[in-house]
């Protein structure tokens, strides 16, 4: 009997050791993401939060309107690895932004991706919840435990100003090894609201970070909602990247008029950089023209001015080159929200319609 009683005894103490082993395991430790790697700015540090697209240095010589904007932290991610089965993401935003028309996980949640094989792989969002701005979301779990290389999307209309990497106690997280997206010679994209990713009902979903992950070379979206208006502060900042391409999306808030703006922001970025591809694109199909008759007619006059700026830009620039965007998004008029912003389809349709001959540049830039 007392034999019975000490194997029970111990059988109870193994079990409570092994209880206790487990509960350490499964215990969530979080890591500032700021440990590691930020892409996606267009400078390394002089921001006002940290993951912010403008330096601080701009704060009094812009629009208040895109300083506003540039604090949202559209295309900016964190690079990391880790071994954990489990992967928790707790962050915090500065405005807890709403809209109508847009998701939340889109405007101020975050989006993680695993590199698979070479090819970065959606693996979960950290989705918003109804607090006032902290938020705490299980990205993933049940993992097999391999160590893998991961890639972290910031808010694309709010400015996450602090994350946190949550994962087991007992698993790695650390520096990333590979050199993925390529940093060196990044494409930096100019434009609009459809740039900075509106309406993409994730953050990873803009398609500025799509075609990121598909050439693998970093990307900087200096996309701001309503205020693509080919402000020169915004080319001197452009012109401080040593990009492999730049893309000028900006017609959707230009006029006509304002489209001469044109030609002096391509001359400020030309006196530091001669022979970097230009690409400039048309403006997006709306998908409500064949209804309006006003908007129909601005856009034609528009895309028809732009021509008339591309020819007279190519006369004396190799390097510079253009794209109808008339198509990029098909034609059933059913890739965006609103008949203006994009759903993931329309960012899907237009990175496929970009990607050959954004490819394209950067390799011929970068060889």
């Amino acid at each position: 009997m007392k034999k019975i009683f000490l194997s029970l005894a111990t059988l109870f103490i193994s079990l409570s050791a092994m209880a206790q082993n487990e509960q350490v395991k499964d215990t969530i430790v979080y890591t500032d993401a700021l440990k590691f790697p930020v892409i996606g700015q267009i400078t390394r540090q002089g921001f006002e939060d940290p993951y912010d697209r403008l330096p601080l240095v701009l704060k009094d010589s812009i629009r208040k309107e895109l300083w506003d904007l540039g604090k949202n932290s559209s295309g900016v991610a964190v690079r990391f690895r880790s071994d954990s089965k489990r992967i928790m993401l707790r962050w915090t935003v500065l405005n807890n932004m709403w809209m109508n028309h847009m998701a939340p996980a889109g405007i101020k949640g975050l989006d993680l991706y695993a590199l698979e094989n070479g090819k970065w792989t959606f693996v979960g969002s950290g989705r918003p919840g109804l607090s006032k701005g902290t938020f705490t979301s299980r990205a993933i779990d049940n993992t097999d435990g391999s160590m893998r290389e991961y890639m972290l999307y910031m808010s694309l209309y709010d400015c996450t100003t602090k994350v946190e990497i949550g994962t087991y106690s007992q698993s790695a997280i650390d520096q990333p090894l590979v050199n993925l997206p390529v940093r060196e010679k990044p494409v930096v994209v100019y434009g609009t609201s459809i740039t900075q990713g509106g309406c993409a009902s994730r953050s990873g979903m803009s398609y500025t970070s799509i075609l990121e992950r598909w050439t693998n070379r970093e990307f900087i979206n200096l996309g701001f909602s309503g205020n693509g208006r080919l402000d020169y502060e915004i080319a001197r900042l452009m012109a401080q990247a040593d990009a492999s391409l730049y893309i000028m999306d900006n017609m959707a808030n230009c006029s006509t008029a304002q489209l001469d703006r044109l030609i002096p922001f391509v001359k400020i970025l030309r006196e530091k950089h001669p022979d970097t591809p230009i690409l400039l694109l048309g403006n997006a199909h709306y998908t409500y023209r064949a209804f309006d008759t006003v908007t129909e007619k601005m856009v034609g006059e528009k895309n028809a001015r732009l021509v008339e700026l591309y020819k007279e830009l190519k006369k004396t620039d190799k390097n510079i080159y253009y794209m109808d965007a008339e198509k990029m998004i098909g034609t059933d008029e059913e890739g965006t929200v609103d008949g203006t912003h994009f759903t993931n389809l329309g960012f899907m349709r237009m990175s496929e319609a970009l990607y050959p001959t954004v490819d394209k540049l950067i390799k011929k830039s970068t060889k």
